[in-house]
């Protein structure tokens, strides 16, 4: 489960150099959006007005000053993630348009939000299902959840149910660290796998999800996209 901590400016400093010097990989997300921005990393620190970052490209179209975003960091076996918003950028070097620049963060003032890696799971396919309930026609089906998104979700069944997999579902099922979610969803599609352990399938677009659920959802997916960044990097 998450975990808020408050930090005051001396704590939160040195936490930031710490992973300044361990070269922590970062990825900031613009709230309210799926928009990423990767393979960042602590360039230097403005105690109590910025946090400096370098990594992007000169190519990369970033938010303007203002935009109010979730600065996420891979450290060892966590995920911190500090809610902020954009300052003016640097422009460093040389080279017109494609010249490097510096992002500028303003100096978190909110609790940090921790997330221990393990329970940063969201179904993907790389990942073993979730166990969940389908919720139909008055009937109670196991299921596997196998992907999930903040727009929609697909599953797994083991047994064709005696009706037809169309209109309204609900799905239950609990992430790993203790969200429960309540989901409800139209049928997008639905069909069979021959010879497969989940042999029917069937795909939700996802409506009426709660605001801060969504966000949730989406501080979690950013949180397993950047382990995942770093351990294709390290391979």
């Amino acid at each position: 489960m998450s975990e808020q901590r408050p930090v005051n400016r001396e704590d939160l400093e040195t936490l930031l150099n710490h992973l300044r010097n361990e070269r922590a990989a970062a990825s900031l997300r613009v709230d309210g959006t799926n928009r990423l921005l990767g393979h960042l990393q602590v360039r230097g620190l403005e105690p109590g007005t910025a946090i400096q970052l370098g990594g992007a490209k000169g190519r990369d179209r970033l938010p303007p000053a203002g935009t109010a975003v979730t600065l996420s960091f891979l450290l060892a076996q966590e995920v911190v993630a500090m809610r902020t918003e954009l300052l003016e950028p640097l422009d460093i070097g040389s080279g017109g348009r494609q010249r490097p620049r510096v992002l500028r963060a303003a100096w978190p003032t909110l609790p940090l939000e921790w997330h221990h890696r393990d329970e940063v799971r969201v179904a993907t396919p790389d990942l073993p299902p979730l166990r969940a309930t389908l919720l139909v026609q008055g009937h109670r089906i196991a299921a596997e959840l196998l992907n999930l998104t903040e727009t929609g979700l697909g599953l797994g069944l083991r047994k064709v149910p005696p009706f037809a997999l169309q209109g309204e579902m609900q799905v239950d099922t609990l992430l790993p660290g203790g969200m429960a979610l309540h989901l409800v969803g139209d049928v997008r599609h639905s069909g069979r796998l021959d010879d497969d352990p989940l042999p029917v399938r069937v795909g939700l677009v996802l409506r009426d999800l709660p605001p801060e659920v969504r966000e949730s959802l989406r501080r979690m997916i950013q949180a397993r996209r950047i382990i995942l960044s770093e351990s294709f990097r390290e391979e």
